[in-house]
């Protein structure tokens, strides 16, 4: 019989597996926010209170949840291990194709996997101390990296690269799988990422085509032309960015705004008539704020708040379509605001290799996600790029 001191932990239990893959399912479709005992219990055809006393409360769930995928990332390692054991994937030019058939493994037989752990990092990243498992299941992920590259001089430092570039690009190869734009330009980020040696002749001016491709089916996110708002319209933006920031953009109704900035209902839908007006005001805002610190030559890799906010976005565009254009947009903008910046840290002329900038640009923001979920000090976005590089050539030179 489980006693009461052992309740909250799943391992202890061993028939409580179905209990954390209901909850696991159910996370995969509805986010942590539509994660209740109930919701379990009616996924997985049983009672609150059995759940109540099998595991515990909702925390201890969440806690459940956590250990389930640390158990299931070190047994996908383990396989993954076995596909290149004795090959340098480096030396034989198969990296490449790891990367990405593993994005693409989460967004097929792992997409469960794949968008609970995305849950589970963008739930630490606001409360670290929430999840402090969280590190060991980070530490899975950068070790499997670690095991495919082991054969490899460069493992040690590729590792970490590739294993943080994956964090941010993940969600979005689970909301864009079927976006062919989408996959030809995570392939030239990923080859940019891992070039040794100088661009291919028209490989620049085929990854910005990919780019300004992705501008069609990003339309619906913005208008293009639209303005810095001032005004009480730009206090308003600013309530609705700090909502985004404090709460995610679950929180935003034209209410909660209202109430954050202490105005009427009827005035935030003067400015904002639609729900997509708000969400674009709080988005653009976060985005101006990003741009004020990280054109810092001491910058951090980018304002915490954008870097929860895009992730956050193509989580929920997984259930409302509505946000899908908000995250094709902040994926295909990637480097847009950084670009020159991070060039001159990396060595090379800016514009010259856009696809490699943006790599690192997206490592540098899932380093930034890595930190902000398990509590360590954040670094300044230099200090993360040295850390991708070697005598200020680039990482596999």
């Amino acid at each position: 019989m489980t006693t009461s001191s052992d309740r909250g932990a799943s391992r202890q239990v061993p028939d409580n597996t179905f209990i954390c893959d209901a909850a696991r399912a159910v996370v995969a479709a509805k986010g942590f926010s539509g994660m209740s005992l109930r919701t379990v219990a009616e996924e997985a055809g049983t009672s609150v209170g059995s759940i109540s006393y099998r595991i515990g409360d909702r925390a201890a769930l969440i806690a459940a949840v956590l250990e389930r995928e640390i158990a299931m990332m070190a047994a996908t390692r383990a396989e993954w291990r076995e596909r290149v054991e004795g090959i340098d994937p480096v030396a034989a030019g198969i990296l490449p194709d790891l990367v990405c058939e593993w994005l693409d493994q989460g967004a097929g037989s792992r997409r469960t996997s794949a968008i609970v752990t995305c849950e589970l990092i963008l739930l630490a990243s606001r409360e670290p101390a929430a999840l402090p498992w969280i590190a060991a299941l980070i530490a899975e992920g950068e070790a499997l990296w670690h095991d495919l590259l082991s054969a490899s001089r460069q493992g040690e430092r590729l590792a970490p690269f590739i294993a943080s570039y994956c964090i941010d690009e993940q969600p979005f190869s689970i909301l864009l799988a079927s976006e062919t734009d989408y996959r030809l330009l995570r392939h030239s980020t990923v080859r940019g990422m891992l070039r040794n040696g100088p661009v291919e002749l028209g490989a620049g001016d085929w990854h910005m085509a990919l780019v300004d491709r992705l501008a069609a089916p990003a339309a619906l996110a913005h208008d293009a032309a639209a303005k810095p708002p001032e005004g009480s319209r730009a206090m308003l933006a600013d309530r609705v960015a700090d909502l985004i920031a404090g709460q995610g953009v679950g929180a935003l109704s034209h209410r909660t705004v209202a109430q954050a900035a202490g105005v009427a209902t009827s005035s935030v839908a003067h400015h904002f008539p639609a729900h997509r007006d708000i969400l674009f005001a709080g988005v653009e805002t976060l985005y101006r704020r990003m741009r004020s610190e990280i054109r810092s030559s001491d910058a951090k890799v980018g304002n915490s708040d954008v870097v929860r906010l895009t992730h956050e976005c193509a989580l929920t565009a997984l259930a409302d379509p509505a946000f899908r254009p908000f995250a094709i947009d902040m994926r295909r903008r990637r480097a847009e605001n950084v670009h020159v910046q991070f060039a001159e840290w990396l060595g090379i002329p800016p514009g010259s290799d856009r696809a490699r900038t943006q790599a690192v640009v997206m490592a540098s923001i899932g380093a930034g996600l890595r930190r902000m979920t398990t509590g360590e000090p954040w670094l300044t976005a230099p200090e993360i790029v040295r850390q991708f590089i070697e005598n200020g050539t680039y990482v596999l030179k």
